[in-house]
């Protein structure tokens, strides 16, 4: 049995990506406006009409901006292909979602500025129960998690020489570990009740947050780890030349991990959409008190967001910036 090659990973890798991204935007992105019903554009509430009207202008503005960053990507991955140049994998992928998430957030904002700027106002109920740290997260596995990523640090030092590129173990580093406070902030993270329905609106609430908390952990944190640890791994029994099997191991590892954190994440989502798609989403309603943001209250985990997520970004735009000047 031979060791699988760097190409051949790159090429399994992308024919993943294709096949889920693709998978991702018929099944979720395309009609993500809608997920409320018709009632509501990216949970705004409009009036009744809306889509025979200006809604048709606002999803043609929306469609329009997933099919542009969907055509980048697709021209990426062809000069990728025709150049043979396989080692821009990562950046391809990556670079794909660290532009798509702010864009779309963007676009909500926009959205939520020229259609939601004076939203109905309702009664709130108060939710008297207390959320512990411990009831959503699990403090032994995050110490694994953390022991992990030590040890693999302990290894890359031990074996890593003057050329080694560290900035990969870094990113992923900053990537795993920084999932640790979000999850804890996430934990805080509130948002009014309505007094109509306000048991289910709660439930919905809980189960969201549970659901942001277990696929960051499974498919973020988890497979970061897995892949520090992995490469760790393996450049620590590169010496010693290591059989194929161990390198099918760490590939088949790190695959299970992201395979099952997409299952999670897709299933969640169903899951969710069950049981809040005919509540009232947040951000489309004000309380007597002021306005019900859809991002809840909970400034640590919007402060948390910006410092983790340009952390990322940072990492990844610095040896851009350094080969360029």
């Amino acid at each position: 049995m031979s060791a699988p090659s760097e190409v051949g990973i790159y090429i399994f890798t992308i024919c993943l990506l294709v096949t889920v991204l693709t998978y991702a935007l018929v099944k979720y992105l395309w009609n993500q406006p809608l997920q409320n019903g018709p009632g509501y554009f990216l949970g705004i509430e409009v009036p009744a009409g809306f889509y025979e009207g200006a809604g048709r202008r606002w999803m043609t503005g929306y469609h329009a901006t997933l099919a542009v960053f969907y055509l980048v990507w697709a021209v990426a991955l062809g000069a990728i292909v025709l150049t043979r140049r396989w080692d821009m994998t990562p950046l391809w992928a990556g670079g794909f979602a660290i532009l798509l998430v702010p864009a779309m957030l963007g676009f909500e904002a926009w959205a939520r500025h020229k259609l939601g700027a004076d939203p109905p106002v309702r009664p709130v109920a108060l939710a008297l129960e207390s959320r512990r740290l411990s009831d959503y997260i699990s403090w032994p596995a995050e110490a694994l998690a953390v022991a992990l990523v030590g040890f693999s640090w302990w290894l890359l030092l031990r074996h890593g020489g003057k050329h080694f590129d560290w900035l990969t173990p870094l990113t992923l580093s900053w990537g795993a570990l920084g999932l640790i406070p979000g999850k804890m902030a996430m934990v805080r993270v509130s948002w009014p009740l309505p007094a109509e329905r306000a048991e289910e609106h709660y439930r919905f609430q809980d189960a969201a947050r549970r659901y942001w908390i277990r696929v960051s952990g499974i498919f973020f944190e988890w497979f970061m780890v897995v892949v520090l640890l992995s490469g760790a791994l393996i450049h620590a029994l590169s010496p010693m030349r290591p059989a194929p099997m161990w390198r099918w191991l760490a590939l088949a590892s790190c695959f299970a991990v992201w395979g099952y954190g997409m299952i999670a994440m897709f299933r969640g989502q169903q899951q969710l959409k069950a049981m809040g798609g005919d509540l009232r989403p947040p951000g489309s309603w004000k309380t007597p008190f002021g306005r019900s943001s859809c991002f809840g209250r909970g400034r640590a985990f919007q402060i948390w967001f910006a410092i983790w997520f340009g952390g990322i970004l940072a990492f990844i735009v610095y040896p851009l910036c350094k080969a360029r000047f």
